[in-house]
């Protein structure tokens, strides 16, 4: 965790509604945001945006830690730009991770945590600017309330048309597929990632024994099902090759469940060298 700065934030609350995190003399440089609602907390480090070209693609992680190797393909798509991390919980334990601990050359990382629904043009503008977006782990149906149906949504999609690479643990990866569990029902028409059509997705599966929840869904929804174990990472390539990541010397899986639940389980390891095809729904030898 960074350390606040409470005479600088104690200030920016007279003169912004959005509150800045400021940093120590060894840390990177934290930039203080334009205005914003108090239901959105930023959290900044880095330099103005620029523009890059990212190469696209999705992360899905099942929860507890990251995976580095996953983050650091999930970052490096972004070559070189900005990443956006959204959350509905927590605070800023990304920033670090991102920015430094990884080694990944990145221009900036900013953390929203939205404690309200909260629609404006800033928050608009800094999703259309980003060439990463993560969707960190919590409450995927506050994140539908908070996110859906409105200007997040819609800018939302347009970084996943214009190639921006996507991905999210836990909650962050439930909100992936077309077909989405809020916690009491499945949900659609959130934002459309064309490899993930027709896809509902699940986490935490081998630990919290959630196969059998998790074929109920598919059955209901009469399509496919991607399920990640708690530790495990899919990394999809754009022409829809998925990489499974993980530690080699645990059982980090990823499920491939086909409409007639014909289950596919591959292990990761550290070079997501186990690989399934979303487009052709087949193993890759």
């Amino acid at each position: 965790m960074q350390k606040h700065s409470w005479l600088f934030m104690s200030f920016a609350l007279l003169i912004t509604v959005f509150i800045s995190c400021s940093s120590t003399a060894e840390e990177p440089d934290m930039e203080p945001q334009p205005p914003q609602s108090q239901a959105v907390l930023s959290y900044f480090v880095g330099n103005p945006n620029i523009d890059t070209t990212p190469e696209g693609g999705i992360c899905m992680m099942g929860g507890r830690s990251e995976d580095d190797q996953a983050m650091r393909w999930f970052l490096r798509r972004a070559q070189g730009g900005d990443v956006l991390v959204m959350r509905a919980s927590g605070s800023n334990g990304y920033q670090d991770y991102f920015y430094q601990e990884l080694g990944v050359n990145l221009n900036s990382v900013e953390t929203l945590v939205f404690r309200a629904k909260e629609v404006s043009s800033e928050i608009v503008n800094k999703i259309d600017q980003a060439e990463a977006i993560w969707f960190a782990g919590g409450d995927q149906g506050k994140y539908l309330d908070y996110w859906k149906d409105n200007a997040i949504e819609d800018a939302l999609q347009r970084a996943v048309d214009r190639g921006a690479v996507i991905g999210g643990t836990s909650a962050g990866m439930a909100i992936l597929g077309e077909h989405i569990w809020d916690g009491s029902g499945i949900q659609t028409d959130f934002i459309d990632i064309p490899v993930l059509r027709g896809i509902i997705t699940d986490t935490h599966y081998s630990e919290r024994n959630r196969s059998e929840r998790h074929r109920g869904f598919v059955t209901q929804i009469q399509g496919r099902g991607i399920a990640a174990d708690e530790y495990t990472a899919i990394c999809v390539q754009p022409d829809g090759i998925a990489l499974v990541f993980g530690d080699p010397d645990e059982v980090d899986q990823a499920h491939f469940l086909d409409t007639d639940l014909t289950t596919e389980i591959l292990r990761g390891d550290r070079n997501g060298s186990a690989r399934f095809d979303l487009v052709r729904w087949t193993l890759v030898p």
